[in-house]
């Protein structure tokens, strides 16, 4: 991933800066829901480029050209052209540098298989590539899709709040560690109904993660069969080091119980 400072030229100084602020506010929303930029803290701040007035913001793209036209959904183009209304012009962005703190992005965008995996630690897009388990920006195969795209973000966001909340143990861990764990639950459902929608789009099969941590042993474990159909889905090599389960006909992949890792 990639850091980068967009630059917006002011072209109609008599528009209050508050409107200006909420009118690239909403563009900062709408490229993170088409998955162009990366997390929710965006600092945006006035500055002056060659004696001119305007704004920049830091932002984490997934891609070099993240932030290119030709990645923007019609929702990003509406709110860019709303922007243009009140004397916002995007006038260039800088590359600032490699984040060698984040995840590599997958350079294949139409794998063999991928799957919806988040976890509390992790601000990258939740579609994983079956190739290498790097992520796969939401853009890449959503771009037509701008709600589906931010249904997905909105799942992730509850995915990971869920498991901050098991990870910290100390209030309602066993009720948010059903909502990842259980493949009956509200999240988990609707987490399958976005790997299905996905894989409709994208025509990529789209498998669902589903959390594994607990168990009396590590032989009991590898015994256990799909939650869904009962039947064997236990590998013989570990996928990523995590992935120790995975059923082709329910699209559900899990790990040995962190238990026992």
């Amino acid at each position: 991933m990639y850091l980068i400072e967009p630059y917006f030229r002011i072209t109609a100084l008599e528009n209050h800066i508050v409107e200006q602020n909420r009118v690239l506010n909403a563009l900062i929303d709408q490229w993170r829901y088409n998955g162009q930029i990366i997390g929710r803290e965006i600092s945006l701040y006035l500055v002056e480029d060659n004696g001119a007035q305007g704004f920049a913001m830091r932002v984490v793209c997934p891609e070099q050209d993240s932030l290119f036209p030709q990645n923007n959904n019609t929702e990003v183009d509406f709110a860019l052209q709303q922007a243009e209304k009140f004397g916002l012009f995007l006038e260039n962005f800088l590359l600032l540098g490699d984040d060698l703190n984040a995840d590599q992005t997958a350079e294949n965008a139409r794998p063999a298989w991928q799957v919806l995996y988040t976890t509390h630690l992790q601000s990258c897009s939740p579609i994983h590539s079956g190739e290498n388990f790097a992520p796969i920006p939401l853009y890449k195969q959503l771009k037509n899709q701008p709600h589906l795209s931010q249904d997905v973000l909105k799942w992730q966001e509850n995915w990971q709040a869920c498991d901050q909340l098991q990870m910290n143990g100390a209030v309602l861990e066993q009720t948010a560690l059903s909502e990842i764990s259980d493949v009956q639950s509200r999240l988990s459902k609707h987490g399958r109904y976005l790997a299905q929608e996905i894989e409709k789009q994208s025509g990529v099969p789209t498998y669902y993660y589903l959390y594994r941590v607990g168990g009396e042993s590590p032989a009991q474990e590898r015994r256990r069969c799909c939650p869904q159909c009962g039947a064997v889905w236990t590998l013989d090599q570990a996928l990523f080091d995590v992935l120790h389960f995975k059923c082709d006909a329910c699209r559900l992949v899990s790990n040995l119980s962190w238990n026992f890792l």
